[in-house]
């Protein structure tokens, strides 16, 4: 029987494509956005100022490691961890992957290299997730204390008030998103029970309640990603604008 399927260009020209509609859209959009976001965070971390007001520390800046010895802003001492786990995640991959180096851009869409290699090379270090998976797990409980002092409030001499305010709110919002991204992730997954060949008998319940609550995450584990990705971007920027007195912080509890 004669297979019916045939090829229209064996050899296609780059982004050629039989498809229709707007596939570029979002390669397209991605790219914008994580080039927003690398602009940023660039910027903030080289001003090397307006990162702490009041008891808020930016999350680019926490833990805040001042040194003599360094010449730079200590943000550089601090972002290496979570921008290895970002730019070594499966999702990011894909994003990057698609939006900038277009292999491919989308699905039956023609790219301008030739045979698929795969990750190799260059690309072995992207083995290195997981381990930058147990420093962002860490950066988590970091993040959460600062989250803790973002509630003590007026402090005269040894007295400290204690309150929510707006941005205690955005702080533990951060961590909220951060940590559905960060326990999200396919390797985190994979540590929790996805390296067991069974939960039961021996497995245990509380390990399988724990795999079955990362799994949940992990269907979003975009979406956890992007927002994620944005809302620390804000949270710099919140306290940058208080800083500068662009609005006001306002308490919503205690904190008088």
């Amino acid at each position: 029987m004669q297979n019916s399927f045939q090829i229209e260009n064996p050899n296609p020209s780059f982004l050629e494509t039989s498809r229709r509609g707007s596939w570029w859209i979002e390669p397209f959009f991605t790219a914008i956005g994580l080039l927003a976001f690398v602009v940023y965070s660039t910027w903030a971390a080289f001003q090397n100022e307006h990162y702490q007001w009041e008891s808020y520390l930016s999350p680019f800046y926490a833990p805040l490691l001042e040194y003599d010895w360094w010449p730079l802003s200590p943000a550089f001492l601090i972002l290496w961890a979570p921008a290895g786990f970002r730019l070594t995640c499966y999702y990011y991959r894909k994003a990057y992957y698609r939006s900038f180096m277009v292999s491919p851009a989308a699905c039956a869409v023609s790219t301008p290299f030739g045979d698929y290699k795969g990750e190799s090379r260059l690309f072995l270090f992207q083995n290195i997730h997981r381990y930058f998976m147990y420093l962002a797990v860490a950066y988590l409980f970091v993040l959460s204390y600062d989250v803790l002092l973002a509630t003590q409030f007026h402090a005269t001499g040894s007295a400290t008030s204690y309150g929510v305010s707006v941005g205690t709110l955005v702080l533990m919002m951060n961590v909220i998103m951060l940590g559905g991204y960060t326990l999200g992730c396919h390797s985190f997954r994979h540590a929790i029970g996805g390296i067991r060949n069974r939960f039961r008998n021996g497995g245990g319940a509380v390990a399988e309640a724990c795999w079955k609550s990362c799994t949940k995450l992990n269907k979003n584990h975009g979406n956890w990603a992007i927002y994620s990705l944005f809302w620390v971007m804000f949270s710099d920027f919140y306290i940058y604008a208080c800083t500068e007195g662009w609005w006001t912080d306002v308490v919503l509890l205690g904190g008088l």
